[in-house]
């Protein structure tokens, strides 16, 4: 079975350069108004259409992969699975090597997880859901379908993630906690209260230190 590729941007390159070592993708699709004039090939293979697609790259020979960002909390990627459902297609998944398959897990079509990430026993992780590298999952979650979840992600056992939902880089989850549908959750920020359907949450960014990091360095010393 071959794959195609929903996308022409960064994570369709990204996601190329992982699963090109499993599957033999064919080619790459979206929609025309998303292709630059006169463009026709991407990472060095077709790009077709989205309208045409089926014509080819036929459904019951090719498996198609949904490579979108958050656009939209995740609602674009959603729309687009829905969209290549109607024209015949069933869903690759693409699970990297490193993942080590613990007991009781179950991971959704059309989903992804990259390098280094630990899904621990008892998950369940919805369809479409993107997993990026150096996740940390803890036992019994469960994950709803289109979230996306950045690297170096915290789950703690027992936590509930919201349908649509973001967690940025190096966001944590406490334990047990419920996370609202479609939820953003900003990179470093850490929860561990019950949220509401549609809230941000967001933590500071790191604030400017008065000393240059050489004279830094020197005074930390002091402080040793």
């Amino acid at each position: 079975m071959k794959l195609v590729i929903y996308g022409n941007g960064s994570i369709a390159r990204l996601l190329f350069s992982y699963a090109k070592r499993k599957y033999e993708v064919a080619a790459f699709t979206v929609d025309e108004v998303c292709m630059k004039k006169g463009e026709r090939t991407f990472c060095g293979l077709p790009l077709i259409p989205f309208s045409k697609v089926q014509d080819k790259c036929d459904p019951k020979t090719h498996k198609i992969l949904i490579a979108v960002g958050f656009i939209e909390m995740n609602a674009v990627r959603e729309k687009k699975s829905q969209e290549a459902a109607k024209k015949g297609y069933s869903f690759a998944s693409y699970i990297h090597d490193s993942f080590l398959t613990h007991d009781n897990v179950s991971i959704g079509e059309n989903s992804i997880v990259l390098d280094q990430v630990s899904i621990h026993p008892g998950c369940k992780i919805g369809k479409g859901t993107m997993i990026t590298s150096n996740v940390n999952i803890g036992h019994d979650c469960v994950i709803e379908d289109y979230c996306w979840i950045n690297s170096g992600v915290a789950v703690a056992g027992g936590a509930h993630i919201g349908k649509g939902s973001f967690l940025g880089i190096n966001a944590s989850i406490g334990h047990g906690v419920i996370i609202g549908k479609r939820n953003f959750i900003a990179a470093n920020t850490l929860v561990v209260k019950k949220t509401k359907d549609d809230e941000v949450y967001l933590s500071k960014s790191g604030e400017l230190f008065k000393l240059k990091s050489k004279a830094f360095l020197k005074f930390s010393r002091v402080l040793d």
